[in-house]
């Protein structure tokens, strides 16, 4: 890092209660549809004005008996919905921005490979779809 950047961390809460372990968020990428309009000797690309909703990976560590497991398991197994928010701290924990995920569905739960010669920390892979996908700040 350059002098004079900043850091950044992410927290992620469903119904207001943080989730704790968390190792990684995919990257979010809103993207609006394109249409093509053909035209004598040209193609041209128009927007159509929908945007597209991405799912978000989340990769967590787990603890014995953590919340963090059960509350995955829950989310997945019990066919649950959550409100989510994805908050951006600097390294002080200053918060700079947040990300409203309203009406999370949890779509995948994957429970890593294990490998007696390579051990690894404990960690689950979700996949949630949310509703719409709303930034502030």
């Amino acid at each position: 890092m350059q002098k004079g950047s900043m850091a950044e961390k992410k927290k992620v809460y469903f119904d207001r209660e943080e989730i704790r372990g968390l190792v990684s968020v995919s990257e979010i990428v809103l993207e609006k549809g394109m249409i093509e309009v053909p035209e004598f000797h040209r193609i041209r690309q128009l927007q159509n004005g929908v945007t597209k909703v991405p799912a978000i990976d989340l990769v967590y560590r787990i603890d014995r008996n953590s919340p963090t497991y059960k509350f995955w398991k829950d989310f997945y197994f019990n066919d649950e919905d959550h409100d989510g928010v994805i908050s951006r701290t600097d390294a002080h924990g200053v918060e700079f921005g947040q990300t409203l995920l309203p009406g999370c569905e949890c779509v995948k739960y994957t429970e890593p490979p294990y490998e007696a010669a390579n051990p690894t920390f404990a960690q689950i892979s979700v996949r949630i779809i949310p509703w719409d996908i709303i930034p502030l700040n």
